[in-house]
């Protein structure tokens, strides 16, 4: 076993701590708004310190650390391109400043102001099921990435998932956004300090000479150009440019952080700054990756490479604090994702389609069973399936699921008034088609027609999400402007122009 026992007292010590004041948070939820959406309460250093420990956990470590082993330098470019997504929210507030304006507290709750409550329903519909299908590998992930940091016998996946799980759903549940955005505060910290050491392990093990070597050995020209490797290419850079300004603004997860801030400018500004730091953010794991191919060759399990590389080479002592680390940031994003996820499901699904409005202790009181549910679903799913592909792509395609669609209506929503509810209908179930057949699809790959085999192409699959959603947008719109008049709805953005 990796861990010693000043690496138990760490670990154990932060999780105690932590569980503790992310309970002790549910003094601070008043009513709805402090349960979904901390008060509108939160400032920019907080804000954007939850928004990083949001969207980094183990799983994006896993993920990013896979790249780095089959993919070498050339997935650095993907650090760049999430910069340049945030970059571009935080500069001009395209998107979140519009929503934050409008008070809501889901994305889908745009839909009903801007087009219809059938068109928030189905919007609800794709963005809980795409979002929980997203997060739906996430704590095997987790798991595989603890078992093999502390040592644990594989067998043993199964409780330490379970475990986890029932830390994160304990201060969840019972303190909202409040105990999400501490808690978050606190992991942020911890991670930073876990990154740093283990960096500093990496590079006193292999030095940047070997590393660049492997790369040029193993992989060639691919390994440093994105557009040569394989797994990349054109279509792909294309869609993650695109898909990059999408996510970061309509993932619920980190929409709700800006839905939380004060106001528009501090919600804008929350996304400027996460955005600087995200380019190191991933690299930095990615470049971990890349070390593990320099010190082991190209023959190891891919999602295994990188912890086995950090349980090698990260001392004891220090490895309890860089699992806390990890532990720390994954926690994070499943406190946020859950709640934004279970939001979702009680606000824009249950309660449009009851005849008498939940009130606001049962709103919360479905909300907790919702995300006890989601918990127990990603476990089972975890355990079950099967990637068809690298865990970064299936996140991808799976977030293309819902925020295609979102993409094209409430961008169109806000900036062009001849957006109406067919538009909407329309950007939603087509820009949800593409990745949906794909995940069909790649569940049957030996008894598919060859001519259909583009269609397992997952760079071909995310692109098409979100060309047919605005595609389904715009034609949809001008084809029914007699028949569905738009709506038209006057936020801070000045959305009522075209």
């Amino acid at each position: 076993m990796n861990f010693q026992t000043l690496d138990w007292i760490i670990l154990v010590v932060y999780l105690v701590a932590t569980v503790y004041v992310g309970i002790r948070a549910r003094r601070y939820v008043e009513n709805l708004e402090g349960y979904f959406v901390a008060g509108r309460r939160v400032k920019v250093a907080l804000g954007s310190a939850t928004l990083i420990a949001t969207e980094i956990g183990i799983v994006t470590f896993m993920y990013l650390g896979e790249l780095g082993y089959v993919t070498g330098f050339a997935c650095f470019v993907l650090g760049i391109i999430g910069f340049i997504g945030y970059a571009v929210i935080g500069k001009t507030g395209f998107i979140v400043s519009g929503l934050r304006a409008l008070n809501v507290i889901t994305i889908p709750e745009f839909y009903e102001l801007r087009f219809s409550r059938g068109v928030r329903v189905l919007g609800g519909i794709l963005l809980f099921l795409g979002g929980v299908l997203n997060m739906g590998v996430f704590l095997k992930m987790d798991g595989l990435f603890l078992t093999s940091m502390m040592g644990f016998d594989p067998s043993v996946l199964a409780l330490v998932m379970t475990l986890m799980l029932v830390i994160v759903i304990a201060y969840t549940v019972l303190g909202g956004m409040y105990s999400v955005v501490i808690t978050d505060f606190i992991q942020f910290v911890v991670l930073s300090i876990g990154m740093l050491v283990a960096t500093l392990a990496v590079l006193s093990h292999v030095g940047f000479g070997e590393i660049a070597d492997a790369v040029q050995t193993h992989l060639g020209s691919a390994g440093v150009d994105p557009v040569a490797h394989p797994r990349f290419g054109w279509t792909f850079l294309v869609w993650m440019l695109i898909g990059s300004v999408a996510l970061s603004a309509l993932n619920q997860p980190a929409a709700s952080k800006s839905f939380a801030s004060e106001n528009p400018e501090v919600g804008r500004k929350v996304f400027l700054y996460t955005g600087i730091t995200l380019a190191g953010r991933y690299m930095i794991p990615m470049f971990w990756g890349v070390a593990a191919l320099a010190v082991f060759g190209p023959g190891v399990e891919t999602t295994l490479a990188m912890p086995r590389l950090l349980s090698m080479v990260v001392p004891s002592g220090f490895l309890g604090l860089m699992v806390a680390g990890m532990l720390a940031a994954s926690m994070s994003t499943y406190s946020a994702y859950m709640l934004a996820w279970s939001s979702v499901g009680t606000r824009d699904i249950v309660s449009p389609l009851r005849k008498i409005a939940l009130t606001d202790r049962q709103t919360i009181t479905m909300t907790r069973v919702i995300t006890t549910t989601i918990g127990v679903f990603i476990l089972v799913f975890g355990l079950w399936y099967e990637l068809p592909s690298t865990v970064f792509q299936y996140t991808a395609i799976t977030g293309a699921m819902y925020a295609a669609g979102a993409f094209g209506c409430v961008v169109a929503g806000l900036y062009w008034r001849k957006a109406n509810t067919a538009g909407a209908y329309a950007a939603l179930a087509l820009g949800g088609t593409a990745p949906v057949v794909f995940l069909v699809l790649s569940l049957s790959t030996p008894d598919l027609p060859e001519s259909l085999r583009f269609l397992l192409d997952v760079n071909i699959s995310g692109f098409l999400s979100f060309l047919l959603a605005a595609l389904g947008m715009v034609i949809g719109s001008l084809l029914t402007q007699r028949s569905h008049p738009p709506i038209v709805i006057t936020p801070l953005t000045g959305s009522d122009h075209e």
